[in-house]
């Protein structure tokens, strides 16, 4: 009987986001459309921090639109805690929230904020004073939103995303924009809430350091395309690559060294910045003596040589050259 029930369970779990096959245009300046979206296709476990990477115009804030029923693609389908979310949008918007930018109402306190959303979910005025609490805003209670600073407008666009206390939440860039210390304080926060809450969380990032941080698993779009998708493990592997050997030289290395590099072995990718080479290996210890002796034609104009691990922006640029 317990064994059945677990196999019942199992069936009627439900993914947080199922995007299948999405397309997405825009009408371009110049006349025609330009793609934004080609083909996306993405599942998202519920509980999870799920990390969208990619530089700016990658096409990140028009998908999380899209998830989250603030635009409606070309061509695809959208599922959200099960539902349709193109069909049942009323259905999916009660059940979810999103912060998306810093376009909250100019002229409206801290409180008037909250409570202007608390009375459009039916949410009670505790919870408004429970949010102005969690996210340290009680001393700019009463401060209109054009006088508070980035940080203070990021931390009640954050606080007005938990007003319906939702299950699954969309971060759009988050922390772009805010200074060091205080960008930190958010990812702590959204961190903090997700371990107390187990939501779902979608976050939208350039930063690579904070989805290294905050992400269960990523993707990285580029130019409106999924070009790898993983956990932080996975995506190093995909390019072979968890450490990566820096080699400081007097002067640019010769075609002759960068033939050699590029058909080594274990050398799984590498690239050239100025006079240094930075050498992708699975591991930089075993790999060094093999790197010293390509490099011995060279040997008087090494300058340093370093190892560190391998983050997600090189793997990301790495991604990029390919495609």
């Amino acid at each position: 009987m317990e064994l059945l029930k677990y196999s019942i369970n199992l069936l009627q779990k439900v993914e947080a986001v199922v995007c299948e096959d999405v397309w997405m245009s825009y009408k371009s300046f110049f006349g025609g459309r330009k793609l934004a979206l080609k083909g996306v296709s993405l599942r998202i476990e519920e509980g999870e921090i799920f990390g969208i990477l990619g530089p700016n115009a990658a096409g990140k804030t028009t998908l999380i639109s899209i998830l989250s029923t603030l635009l409606i693609p070309d061509q695809g389908k959208v599922r959200v805690l099960g539902m349709d979310a193109f069909k049942e949008v009323k259905r999916v918007r009660e059940r979810i929230n999103i912060s998306s930018g810093l376009n909250l109402p100019w002229s409206l306190s801290v409180y008037e904020c909250l409570k202007f959303f608390s009375l459009a979910y039916g949410v009670s005025n505790s919870k408004v004073e429970e949010l102005i609490e969690d996210f340290e805003l009680s001393e700019f209670r009463d401060i209109e939103f054009e006088e508070l600073s980035t940080g203070n407008k990021q931390k009640l666009s954050l606080a007005k995303t938990f007003i319906n206390d939702p299950e699954l939440v969309f971060l759009d860039e988050p922390t772009t924009g805010l200074d060091p210390d205080v960008a930190r304080k958010v990812r702590k926060k959204i961190s903090q809430i997700h371990k107390e809450r187990n939501l779902t969380i979608v976050l939208t990032t350039h930063y690579m350091a904070e989805a290294e941080q905050l992400c269960d698993r990523i993707v990285f779009l580029n130019k409106g395309r999924i070009i790898a998708e993983g956990t932080q493990k996975e995506l190093k592997e995909i390019i072979g690559a968890k450490d990566i050997i820096k080699v400081e030289l007097a002067s640019k290395p010769s075609e002759s060294i960068l033939e050699k590099i590029g058909t080594a072995k274990n050398i799984h990718a590498f690239d050239v910045k100025d006079n240094k080479l930075l050498l992708y290996v699975d591991d930089s210890e075993k790999r060094m003596k093999e790197v010293l002796e390509i490099l011995r034609p060279n040997w008087d104009e090494i300058k340093r040589v370093s190892m560190e691990e391998a983050t997600l922006e090189d793997v990301f640029l790495e991604l990029a050259k390919r495609g």
